[in-house]
């Protein structure tokens, strides 16, 4: 295959300048991914959205992005990567005009759909664009940073997004990512005009249109199934027919990845353990990264835990945020030289140990007795962050960059949205059987059992809080003790989940990254059979 190459002038000084325009676009997407959690309650006041309707302003984005950002990044090899790129920061602009504008759920949804599609093209094509402007010796540095910002963005999110909405409005928050994007729009032009990232399309190459229509009804029904699941139930039809329809997706996905000479997903590059490892260890740091985040914010805001604030609640994230784009920057540094064995394994092996320890966090834990927990978590995701696409990408032939980076990306998102969802499945479990057993505590045939088994199970947090006021002291005493236990058994059942997957990504890699580190680009000789 002929690959169109013109070579671009990025020395030291265009690097930087690609990194400020791909990091400004990586906080946008990552900002968008968190902080919109925050503002939930704005939204179901203005348009009196139903459970399913909030649910659906976070999966529409997420779905989005995760079905497309393997296609884009295709299109990205073949029609040019900037251009990917700028169209990626329209869509979403776009987007972020709709979601500001919105005067129904409707419009909304629309928004926040068009926000995942343009996040796909920026997500799908930023680290390569990236890798190709950079030279190889500093590109494990950029690969850390870029990794770092990713990771900041989703920290900082909630902070971000509870600010404006109690502060301004919560249609700042889209109104920030245009200034952002303008910003981004404006270096992007500067990079194009100064040729800083140089023309690797391929010259010659189909894109795989039967590839892509598998990929999107395979991730699609996938994504939806899901994210309904746990609501709808998981042997209702809204369930198992996405499923049915995903699982013969992805049969046809393999089979025209096999007849394509130009397919969407190279699938023999998963023949090599080290990308294998790359791809499988960003779906595990997605994974425990939502499993984590998600069910965090949950915990310590609810009344009978921390009772934090949505500000307050993303603040006490920071020490993760801050541990995490530390060790992301300046780990590549020091271990790019080296085996990613031990690094890749010593960082899943820091989330795992960090989350166990946060199974001790109860509603009496003060916040000096978490903090350090939080860092111990940072440091492992932000090894992750860094190193597992510099270890995948590294392998693939300059070509075949923009597919590598987002196939590793769709699995970063994938892992995201199953962590959220196994997360949240384990918490409603634990949930569901300790709620039972406070209901049965109760007297038998009172109606304030009656209500209270009402206000638990549909009411709010304040209803059951006047309930147990309404209660004998001593009752209501054991009753509020009881809920507060309960909260935290469900957060370490997340906490659990999230171990688990951690230390099965340790486990991976010992096995995986085993030998010398390979050369350069020597996945290449998977294709030649």
């Amino acid at each position: 295959m002929k690959t169109s190459q013109t070579d671009g002038n990025s020395g030291a000084g265009g690097a930087r300048m690609v990194l400020i325009m791909t990091a400004i676009c990586m906080m946008v997407v990552g900002f968008n991914t968190t902080a919109v959690a925050t503002i939930l309650p704005n939204l179901k006041a203005e348009f009196d959205l139903t459970p399913s309707g909030l649910q659906w302003v976070m999966a529409a984005y997420t779905v989005a992005s995760a079905t497309l950002v393997t296609i884009v990044s295709r299109l990205g090899d073949i029609t040019g990567k900037m251009g990917v790129f700028f169209f990626g920061m329209i869509v979403f602009a776009v987007g972020s005009i709709l979601a500001l504008l919105s005067q129904d759920a409707t419009m909304m949804l629309i928004g926040r759909g068009a926000q995942g599609a343009g996040a796909a093209a920026l997500f799908g094509t930023s680290l390569s664009i990236l890798t190709a402007a950079t030279p190889e010796d500093q590109r494990a540095s950029v690969t850390g940073a870029w990794g770092a910002i990713v990771g900041l963005a989703i920290g900082v999110g909630p902070i971000v997004g509870g600010a404006f909405a109690h502060y301004i409005s919560w249609r700042a928050v889209f109104a920030t990512d245009l200034v952002l994007l303008a910003i981004a729009f404006i270096i992007g032009l500067q990079v194009s005009k100064r040729n800083y990232v140089p023309d690797m399309r391929q010259a010659d190459a189909r894109f795989d249109y039967a590839g892509a229509i598998a990929m999107i009804m395979f991730l699609g029904p996938l994504s939806f199934a899901l994210g309904n699941g746990e609501g709808k139930g998981w042997g209702s039809m809204f369930t198992l027919v996405p499923l049915a329809v995903s699982g013969c997706a992805v049969v046809a996905l393999v089979l025209t990845s096999r007849l394509s000479q130009d397919p969407l997903i190279e699938l023999r590059y998963f023949r090599h353990p080290r990308y294998f490892m790359a791809a499988a260890g960003m779906f595990f740091t997605g994974f425990t990264l939502f499993a984590f985040f998600v069910y965090f914010n949950v915990f310590v805001q609810s009344p009978d835990a921390f009772g934090y604030s949505a500000i307050d609640a993303g603040s006490a994230i920071l020490p993760l945020s801050v541990s995490m784009f530390i060790v992301s920057v300046t780990a590549p540094r020091f271990l790019a030289p080296y085996s990613f064995r031990w690094p890749v394994a010593l960082g899943m092996g820091f989330m795992a140990c960090g989350f166990l320890l946060l199974m001790t966090t109860t509603n009496t834990t003060s916040y000096a007795g978490m903090w350090w927990k939080l860092v111990i978590v940072g440091i492992g995701l932000g090894i992750g962050f860094s190193l597992l696409p510099r270890l995948g990408l590294r392998l693939l032939p300059e070509e075949h960059v923009g597919q590598g980076s987002g196939v590793i990306n769709a699995f970063l998102y994938f892992g995201a949205t199953l962590g959220a969802v196994i997360g949240g499945l384990a918490e409603s479990i634990t949930i569901r059987r300790g709620l039972s057993e406070v209901i049965n505590a109760l007297p038998a045939g009172s109606s304030q059992r009656t209500d209270l088994a009402h206000a638990l199970t549909h009411g709010t947090p304040s209803q059951v809080q006047q309930l147990i006021a309404g209660l004998n002291p001593d009752t209501g005493a054991q009753l509020a003790k009881a809920l507060r236990d309960l909260q935290d058994n469900a957060f370490d059942s997340a906490m659990l989940v999230a171990a688990i997957a951690a230390f099965v990504a340790m486990m991976l890699a010992l096995m995986l990254l085993k030998g010398p580190v390979p050369p350069v680009h020597s996945a290449v000789d998977l294709t030649k059979d």
